[in-house]
């Protein structure tokens, strides 16, 4: 597993997106959200490598599926759950997301007016094409816009082939999607992906959900972190935006010679 490669597929540069899109006035909008944090996030490029670490030094943990367990060299386990989840992104990780049903019959406004169709067929990819065509009907639209966008392309990390919920839509028009468990959601896939089969044949995988709140949480477990790798430039909340990533390609043996050996604390 020595050339094993993890690759991001969330949407670094979502922030320079929005504003092409919709403009200073959508910005200011979208500070309105619950999402509004994420738009002071410093650079956050995905160092893939964190995540091969993660694998090769994960050890047992029974039957704790949702849970990774990593054993430092100093005898030392440290556990990423949905709890470090939540406190790194900031997102809602309680709920039930079977309590946001429509009815069958129900249409969306913004699925009639931007995706026409006679069949609901919008994926990632349409998602995005669409976005960055911007011209919107009016600021509703367009805010609307972004935050599936944001979503979709950053909270969910996923190929351009993942289908949208129609139920999305239908939240963030009716504005039920501030009380969603996107966190919830976004570390399910998370965990899913980061389970999925590693063969000798495949070099590169990529994870779903937000697999940025990994680098994030081996940012904030280090002691000491070299400053060559990422800077913490904040102290507030959500963790993640208070990190900017230095080296978007650090070579595995940066980190399997000084985070995981001799400065990582529990």
């Amino acid at each position: 597993m020595n050339c094993l490669k993890f690759g991001p597929t969330y949407n670094s540069n979502f922030i320079e997106d929005l504003v092409l899109s919709i403009k200073d006035q959508g910005i200011e909008l979208f500070k309105d959200t619950i999402f509004a944090p994420y738009l002071n996030i410093p650079k956050c490029n995905y160092q893939g490598q964190i995540t091969k670490c993660l694998y090769l030094l994960e050890i047992e943990q029974g039957n704790l599926a949702n849970e990774i367990h990593i054993l430092h060299a100093k005898g030392n386990v440290l556990i990423f759950s949905i709890t470090d989840f939540a406190i790194i992104t900031g997102l809602r990780c309680k709920g039930n997301v079977k309590d946001f049903n429509y009815p069958a019959s129900k249409t969306s406004r913004l699925v009639q007016r931007y995706f026409p169709s006679p069949n609901y067929n919008v994926n990632k990819g349409r998602l995005v094409d669409r976005f960055m065509q911007g011209g919107w009907d009016n600021n509703d639209d367009a805010l609307q816009m972004a935050i599936l966008f944001f979503i979709h392309t950053f909270l969910y990390s996923q190929l351009g082939d993942a289908p949208i919920p129609i139920e999305d839509f239908f939240m963030v028009e009716d504005g039920s999607y501030e009380e969603y468990p996107w966190g919830q959601v976004a570390f399910t896939k998370l965990m899913k992906s980061f389970r999925q089969e590693y063969t000798p044949n495949k070099k590169m995988y990529r994870l779903n959900g937000l697999p940025y709140a990994l680098n994030v949480w081996i940012y904030e477990c280090a002691s000491v972190l070299n400053n060559e790798i990422a800077v913490k430039e904040g102290n507030g909340i959500p963790r993640m935006c208070n990190w900017q990533v230095v080296a978007p390609k650090p070579k595995f043996e940066m980190f399997m010679d000084t985070i995981f050996t001799e400065v990582l604390t529990t």
